[in-house]
């Protein structure tokens, strides 16, 4: 017998609310939102390989999206990061502390055990995640298995599920309401509910994907060894090649303002573009941006 009396929503992002509204920055909503510029060096995560969360987060996008998207999706995103910290317990820390407001690859509770600590912490429940149950077993032809019943029945129970919210953990139960338990005394109720804006784990609107295990499993040293050499050795040049994309974007719209003709210039910005985020060819994004420009300043 196995089941699951704790659940979560899997990796996603946390955010400081408190630093946020300092900045006067609206909280993002989805992945994409984590991409607009507001975003920029107001980001940390850790790498895939430093974090199985940061490695859960890039299979999720990966299975929800389609490799390609996904790599151009981290890409972009390792542009708008303040830093790499050294783990998912330090993106936590830094958000907690509002050294950097938003953290990206978060277990859930996280937020919720950072408001317990008093930080103004919330959850980021982005439009797809994977539901991870925390699982307990009764094995089969054990010594003591009725023993072990009982104690399911308690865990499963409204007092055991009091305990499992206690112990920073969402209860799985369907019908708890977290303002029912702060009623009662049940004190983790009450971040929990600030952390994810709702009543019940079970109110949450995401969009659970199904997590293929066996996949990310087959390709885990893969996954980590792009990541570490073509994102996270590269960061410096990946993000002068997307600056300096978006610079000559912005010198392209400024021309068309002018109504200048700025085909040829389009063209090349389109395949730098690509060459960024498709095919993570910096120095050849870089190469085709001057070019772009070139055509705006050529007689």
């Amino acid at each position: 017998m196995i089941t699951g009396p704790v659940s979560r929503p899997g990796s996603s992002p946390i955010y400081n609310e408190k630093v946020l509204k300092k900045l006067r920055l609206p909280p993002p909503k989805t992945w994409n939102d984590l991409l607009n510029p507001i975003y920029r060096g107001n980001i940390v995560h850790t790498l895939p390989y430093a974090s199985g969360t940061m490695h859960e987060t890039i299979e999720i996008l990966m299975q929800a999206f389609g490799e390609e998207e996904a790599w151009r999706y981290l890409r972009l995103l390792a542009a708008q990061l303040a830093r790499f910290s050294t783990g998912s317990t330090d993106t936590t820390q830094l958000v907690a502390r509002g050294e950097v407001p938003i953290g990206v690859a978060q277990p859930q509770m996280n937020a919720m055990a950072a408001r317990k600590d008093g930080f103004p912490v919330r959850d980021l429940l982005p439009e797809k995640t994977i539901l991870v149950p925390e699982a307990v077993a009764l094995l089969k032809g054990s010594p003591n298995a009725k023993t072990g019943k009982i104690f399911l029945d308690w865990l499963f129970s409204d007092e055991g599920q009091k305990y499992v919210l206690e112990g920073r953990y969402f209860a799985a139960r369907t019908d708890i309401k977290f303002s029912a338990w702060e009623k009662e005394g049940v004190g983790m109720a009450t971040h929990a509910a600030k952390a994810l804006g709702v009543d019940s784990f079970w109110d949450l609107n995401v969009d659970f994907i199904e997590y293929d295990l066996d996949l990310a499993t087959k390709r885990w040293d893969e996954v980590n060894r792009k990541y570490e050499y073509e994102i996270y050795r590269k960061w410096g040049e990946l993000k002068s090649s997307l600056f300096l994309i978006e610079e000559v974007e912005g010198e392209i719209d400024a021309a068309k303002a002018q109504k200048m003709n700025v085909k040829k210039a389009e063209a090349k910005i389109k395949d730098a573009r690509k060459l960024f985020e498709i095919d993570g060819n910096y120095a050849a994004a870089r190469l085709t941006a001057s070019q772009a420009r070139a055509y705006l300043i050529s007689p």
